[in-house]
């Protein structure tokens, strides 16, 4: 499915479909852009599935690929200030990602069973956060190379939301938006892949970085971020997988031990050896497996 140009205000009501299957979640002030890839053939099992710090649902389009065709339904989300969803800024009554994203869990999981929560980077952290608070309704975790959120001091969030900051990153990012190769860099460091990052669409992560408010949006999200309580997290009863790359600079090998560390005692660790950042995308094969042989082994699929 391709991107579609959408030109979108922070909370327009109405904001089109970026993409064929876009659908969107009213909560309060945001409205959550979120796809739903059906399984091919019966459903075995549904995945809940959170993008990183500057991604999108698209950033996903390798592994629903696979994961559907093993009968797995999968919802994508983007979250609040990213991809296709609503900006944060002045005026609006701001709520919890944790909140929004659980209500829209209860609202797509009908027939209550529940889902795999996959976080991805940023949405790692977000994914558990979500299971700290309360695990009902995640039957299993598969985390990412995840990169934790910092609890962010009163002063500090006044600070990053002051008018001048969100315009200064406003106008930044609108200035950035149109430079394809500086997306293809980009790409490059996440995957450490030169041949995935010289044929990556830049417009999959610039086309949502032009819509009104990005930079306010990232500036309201900085300031009222929070870590996961990590001494919950450690307590969890459900399966977790932990995935990280060899190669990666945003997660080096060891923060990628000191996570796993403070994860439960029975979680799953693999590693991918020639994995940068974003190998949900150009080693997605090596990912599924992972992930199709942890589910299989707990009895999820």
């Amino acid at each position: 499915m391709g991107l579609k140009k959408a030109a979108l205000s922070p909370i327009d009501p109405t904001p089109g479909k970026p993409f064929d299957n876009s659908r969107y979640f009213t909560y309060g002030d945001y409205n959550i852009h979120y796809r739903i890839d059906e399984a091919k053939g019966k459903q075995k099992t549904q995945m809940f599935m959170l993008h990183g710090f500057m991604c999108n649902t698209a950033f996903y389009d390798e592994l629903v690929a696979i994961y559907t065709k093993h009968g797995i339904r999968c919802v994508r989300v983007d979250l609040p200030n990213f991809g296709y969803s609503t900006r944060e800024h002045k005026g609006m009554t701001l709520v919890p990602q944790t909140e929004i994203l659980r209500a829209l869990m209860q609202k797509l999981d009908k027939k209550s069973k529940g889902f795999i929560v996959v976080g991805h980077s940023m949405g790692g952290s977000v994914s558990m956060e979500l299971a700290a608070q309360d695990s009902a309704g995640i039957n299993a975790l598969i985390l990412e190379a995840p990169l934790v959120m910092a609890n962010v001091p009163s002063f500090a969030a006044k600070l990053v939301t002051v008018k001048p900051m969100c315009k200064l990153l406003d106008t930044g990012i609108q200035y950035i938006a149109d430079y394809d190769g500086l997306f293809r860099l980009m790409m490059f460091f996440m995957t450490m892949d030169p041949k995935y990052s010289l044929t990556f669409d830049p417009d999959v992560m610039a086309g949502p970085f032009k819509r009104e408010a990005t930079g306010t949006g990232m500036c309201y999200m900085t300031s009222h971020t929070s870590q996961p309580d990590f001494d919950k997290v450690k307590d969890l009863k459900i399966p977790v997988q932990l995935v990280t790359g060899v190669l990666d600079f945003f997660v080096l090998p060891t923060q990628a031990m000191a996570m796993a560390k403070r994860l439960p005692e029975d979680r799953e660790w693999k590693q991918i050896v020639w994995g940068g950042h974003c190998f949900i995308q150009n080693r997605d094969r090596k990912t599924a497996r992972y992930a199709l042989k942890f589910l299989k082994k707990n009895h999820l699929i």
